[in-house]
């Protein structure tokens, strides 16, 4: 059987090398096709892909979020259908729309899933390999050399990813940004808009544990555009009077009566009105639920780094401060996501539990 494997972009072609190594280790009459080991110098590499296509018997397509689009995997999984070819996706990243992008000629051919359970199985199966166990612990080595792949070529901890994916998909955030740096996605505009807190209560909603806001007014949260969410913590803090049904949420205000609320904004006469309208507010979300009421505090001191906690991700920016000490304005501005779990996501949280312990409830 000779098997041609597609491949775009970097990742993929390490995906692609690992897979050939595993069909001929499994099968020794595979005769697996990568282009990047099977062209030697000088040959036409556009002749020779379109000769190994017509003579291959399936093709394997390493899909993953980085090639999406690509016009090489989409001439190649096109020109291999109209060959009447048995092409094969092999989906390395979990995207529930990836027929989407290659409606033609893939949206008639069954996918592999890295990430299904049944992957060892549907893999052999596809190739008419026997599901035996000596086959089966190749595939589950293939398998954790994949993932080590995956680990080394994230540029950010797989728990901010499904946020930043969401965000890049926002084209709110989506001028010439996020850049990556020591797994840290930095975003150049879009904190304290509309479209970050939609992103932010819409990911928290019904699976969600952790979400907390350093805010000074939380305006924005607070602003009538959240009802649902706000639904949302109503009826998990009736569900469970004690501890919201096991979800930590948590919103810090800055106290109204602190001698901070001098420098907290530019315009004193339209901070402060706007800081007792949102706490009334949140009051009113309140209402007479206990447990809803333990969720809410006042700081006095001043906040010199912005902090949310979203499960496992953290979304962060810092203020930046005139010379009288007041900081401007934070709408559209840029922020970063990173892992609670790196070192500044451990910083970030110590830091925050540190406010929280010091501040007072505010009912």
């Amino acid at each position: 059987m000779r098997v041609f494997i597609s491949w775009s972009k970097r990742v993929s072609m390490e995906y692609a090398i690992k897979t050939k190594q595993l069909l001929e280790e499994l099968d020794p009459n595979i005769e697996a096709f990568v282009s990047e080991l099977d062209i030697v110098g000088g040959e036409n590499v556009q002749v020779k892909i379109i000769e190994s296509i017509n003579a291959c018997d399936k093709l394997i397509l390493c899909f993953t979020k980085e090639t999406k689009k690509s016009p090489w995997l989409l001439f190649e999984a096109g020109y291999a259908r109209g060959c009447g070819k048995t092409v094969i996706p092999l989906l390395f990243d979990v995207d529930p729309n990836w027929h989407s992008w290659i409606d033609n000629p893939m949206n008639v051919a069954r996918e592999l899933r890295f990430s299904g359970y049944r992957f060892t199985s549907e893999f052999l199966e596809a190739f008419g390999i026997k599901n035996i166990a000596q086959n089966r612990q190749k595939v589950e080595q293939y398998k954790r050399a994949i993932e080590q792949i995956k680990d080394k070529s994230r540029l950010v901890d797989v728990e901010c990813q499904d946020v930043i994916e969401k965000l890049i998909a926002d084209s709110s955030f989506h001028i010439d940004n996020p850049y990556y740096k020591d797994k840290t996605a930095f975003f150049l505009t879009g904190f304290e808009s509309f479209e970050l807190y939609k992103i932010i209560t819409d990911s928290f909603i019904y699976s969600g544990k952790y979400l907390w806001f350093y805010g000074r007014k939380n305006m924005k949260l607070f602003s009538g555009n959240f009802r649902s969410f706000f639904k949302y913590l109503q009826d998990k803090a009736f569900e469970s009077q004690l501890n919201m049904d096991g979800i930590d949420f948590r919103c810090l205000f800055l106290n109204p009566e602190s001698e901070e609320v001098k420098r907290a904004h530019m315009q004193q006469e339209i901070f402060v009105p706007e800081l007792h309208a949102s706490i009334l507010r949140a009051k009113t979300v309140v209402n007479e639920c206990e447990a809803l009421k333990k969720c809410f505090r006042l700081y006095s001191g001043k906040r010199d780094e912005i902090i949310i906690r979203l499960d496992n991700c953290i979304i962060y920016s810092r203020p930046v401060f005139d010379a009288g000490g007041r900081p401007q304005l934070l709408t559209n501005t840029g922020f970063e996501v990173f892992s609670v779990f790196s070192e500044r996501g451990q910083k970030c949280i110590k830091t925050y539990e540190e406010i929280w312990n010091g501040a007072q409830k505010m009912f």
